[in-house]
């Protein structure tokens, strides 16, 4: 039956299926993997043999490579599995294009491909790899390349995206390069065109990618049919996703993995929600925490939600807290986390839904970017902000989807709380201090270079600042998140 996009959300039913992600072993550490792929990026040091007085040295040229790449946005673009969790993310350097230069033009490819490997090797991923998925697009042409043989296969999906060679051997190369990278042991992933005439090549690919995006409902349906019936065992990746109602429905069709801006899609608000009482309760605690409030009164708003005493408690016992013996009282658990983490968490929580009815599908997913939002514009900030200011910026960039979890206005949610001036400015006029540094971590988000320029400029800083600033804030979530599921995964 034809898949039809629909403007109203639709209920999704159906059994669920998870996806297990098996890494490729890694056979070198991976600091010594980094700091090898980062030699291989150093400009070589001239040596000058002429007699005294010598002149002065001539500094070598910066790699074509290395030069977009310190021009450029390092883009990381979250893809969902089956459970709207976030598992894998797609690594892409966003530079603005000459005006003269076609769209995809083979040498650009290939200095973009180059220039993406130099931020891989900077960006020191170890801890995102061991949790997730990374896919890099590259040409087939990255054989050539002399930093391959030092890149990490752990998690490391190389995502097949073009191929330079001519068209009268384009299958017997492709086939011969592909059949290399998976012999050296990473993990590939290719456009569902280039698999359509070639089982040889169908066989070496570990994930199908679908460019859903630019397919009618009817063709998509056709392709999924085909693929599933020809490669039942090859997880799916529906592409460019641009909308919550095409996720939905490539999701009725079992994609395995969804990547696109639905993520960030906005939806209508409803006028009559009402928040749950257990959010509400968590508001009142954030309050209170606000004011400094006595150990005592923080325990007594906790205690109007039993359920949000006990996920605290679950937090302060985690193991990534490492106490020597559990915390059973929740006056002690206070103390200990202290009202800054005590704030952190207790926003957190808002986004985590107890009742299934009470938890949209971007839940997980909105969760994560407003807390690389908050996370991001804290660590840009500083040294530049006294620490009291960094921590608004921090609310500021949580809270900045809060309209999103509650569905509602952005004024209504922010009704029942009670924040600084420059918070509320920052989020209801984008004016103040604050403002640029959440319009820049939105830019980041939509890959905007442009933007992301101006706007870092106008924060104090330059794009190597802000790389640095997004991929730490990505990797702190990971365990801050995790702790969070960890805490909500019991509810009662």
């Amino acid at each position: 039956m034809p898949v039809v996009w629909s403007t109203g959300r639709r209920q999704l039913t159906g059994r669920r299926r998870s996806v297990t992600l098996t890494p490729a072993p890694s056979t070198l550490g991976e600091s010594e993997v980094f700091k090898s792929l980062l030699s291989l990026f150093r400009p070589r040091q001239v040596e000058h043999t002429v007699a005294a007085p010598p002149p002065l040295p001539t500094p070598p040229p910066t790699p074509p490579a290395v030069a977009v790449a310190q021009d450029s946005y390092l883009r990381h673009r979250p893809m969902l599995d089956r459970e709207q969790r976030v598992v894998a993310h797609e690594l892409t350097v966003e530079r603005p294009r000459p005006a003269h230069a076609a769209p995809w033009q083979g040498p650009s490819r290939r200095l973009f491909a180059d220039a993406l490997l130099w931020h891989f090797a900077r960006a020191r991923l170890e801890a995102l790899l061991a949790q997730r998925l990374v896919f890099l697009p590259v040409g087939i042409s990255v054989l050539e390349h002399p930093a391959l043989s030092a890149l990490p296969t752990r998690n490391v999906v190389l995502h097949i995206a073009w191929h330079d060679e001519g068209p009268a051997d384009e299958g017997e190369t492709l086939f011969a390069g592909m059949s290399r990278l998976r012999e050296m042991g990473f993990s590939l992933a290719c456009a569902q065109e280039l698999l359509a005439s070639d089982e040889r090549l169908a066989a070496l690919v570990d994930y199908i990618l679908v460019d859903a995006g630019r397919l009618a409902p009817p063709d998509l349906l056709a392709v999924q049919r085909r693929l599933a019936g020809r490669l039942e065992h090859k997880p799916l990746v529906a592409m460019n996703v641009d909308f919550l109602e095409m996720y939905e429905a490539c999701r009725l069709l079992r994609f395995a993995f969804f990547h696109g801006e639905f993520v960030g899609c906005r939806e209508q608000v409803d006028s009559n929600v009402v928040v749950p009482p257990y959010k509400v309760a968590a508001m009142e605690l954030l309050n209170a925490i606000r004011r400094q409030a006595s150990p005592d009164e923080l325990a007594d708003k906790a205690w109007a939600d039993p359920t949000l005493v006990l996920r605290l408690l679950r937090v302060v016992n985690s193991p990534a807290f490492r106490l020597r013996s559990p915390i059973r009282d929740l006056k002690q658990a206070i103390a200990y986390l202290g009202h800054d983490e005590l704030y952190r968490w207790a926003t957190l929580l808002l986004f985590s839904s107890q009742r299934p009815e009470d938890r949209h599908p971007m839940e997980h997913a909105w969760r994560e970017s407003a807390l690389v939002r908050g996370r991001f514009m804290e660590l840009l900030a500083g040294s530049q902000m006294p620490e009291s200011e960094r921590r608004d910026l921090f609310i500021v960039g949580v809270l900045s989807m809060i309209d999103r979890i509650f569905a509602m206005t952005m004024p209504r949610a922010l009704e029942n709380f009670s924040l600084p001036a420059e918070v509320t400015d920052a989020l209801l006029q984008r004016s103040g201090r604050h403002a640029p540094y959440l319009e820049l971590a939105i830019a980041c988000e939509g890959g905007d270079q442009e933007a992301i320029e101006t706007l870092a400029a106008a924060c104090g800083h330059d794009l190597a600042a802000v790389n640095r600033c997004q991929i730490e804030a990505l990797e702190w979530i990971l365990g801050f998140a995790g702790l969070a599921d960890e805490a909500g995964s019991k509810n009662g």
